[in-house]
């Protein structure tokens, strides 16, 4: 076995342990998004963002991201109503994108895109039992990130999310899986203002802010989001005490 399959199977591996277990409920899929994330941030060499998009109710949602700086490229697709992200899982086909190497297959995606730093995006399509539910996207500053190993490995992570999806869906129904996720979405601005706390605090980028957070909302047994109001609000009051 060469060296480049071998890591690969470990890659895998990893991945695996990272999201072993179940959701026992509506309440653990967001969590459960979110540590896949971040997990397949740290597996996949050369990959610097990763986001998954979940469809429901006929409206896309980035249910789970790495970097808040990929939910402008998000925002556009789901604007225009067109781009890798939503070809992947309309047509559940994989698409490797160059963001600047002349991508014309979504002309108003790529018109009104502005990448910054991002130049290859990998969007792989959620599938569970033949119903697809989004995508699993992966973002990268380098071009020609991925490679046919790597790729594998995302492609058992996206199996990952479909099947999380789908037992939420079946637990909960699509309705009340939706409206979870707008819930989240609504938390989300506390917990990018957390992030910034931290980062300001500890000299970090925020990937490694989140992951502070994440680790201590289990220690504590508190949801994100009331972790990072309490981060926020501590940074608050010390600000109106000062005054």
């Amino acid at each position: 076995m060469d060296t480049e399959t071998t890591q690969g199977l470990d890659a895998a591996q990893r991945l695996m342990d990272d999201l072993a277990g179940s959701l026992d409920g509506l309440d653990d899929l967001t969590p459960y998004l979110e540590r896949l994330v971040q997990s397949v941030n740290r597996t996949i060499d050369g990959c610097d963002a990763v986001g998954v998009t979940v469809v429901m109710e006929d409206r896309p949602r980035t249910a789970a991201y790495t970097t808040a700086g990929t939910l402008e490229i998000d925002a556009v697709q789901y604007a225009v109503g067109d781009g890798p992200c939503l070809d992947a899982f309309r047509n559940g086909r994989e698409n490797l994108v160059d963001l600047t190497g002349g991508e014309m297959r979504w002309p108003a995606f790529i018109a009104g895109c502005d990448p910054g730093d991002i130049q290859t995006l990998l969007a792989v399509p959620l599938t569970s039992a033949g119903r697809r539910f989004g995508a699993l996207n992966l973002y990268a500053h380098e071009r020609n990130a991925f490679d046919a190993i790597e790729i594998a490995v995302v492609r058992i992570a996206a199996g990952r999310a479909a099947e999380a999806i789908a037992a939420a869906v079946e637990l909960a129904g699509a309705r009340e899986v939706a409206a979870q996720m707008e819930q989240a979405m609504a938390s989300r601005a506390v917990i990018e203002q957390a992030k910034g706390v931290l980062m300001g605090r500890h000299g970090i980028d925020e990937v490694v802010a989140f992951e502070m957070l994440r680790k201590q909302s289990q220690e504590q047994n508190l949801k994100l989001r009331v972790l990072a109001a309490q981060v926020v609000s501590e940074v608050t009051s010390s600000r109106s005490e000062a005054m």
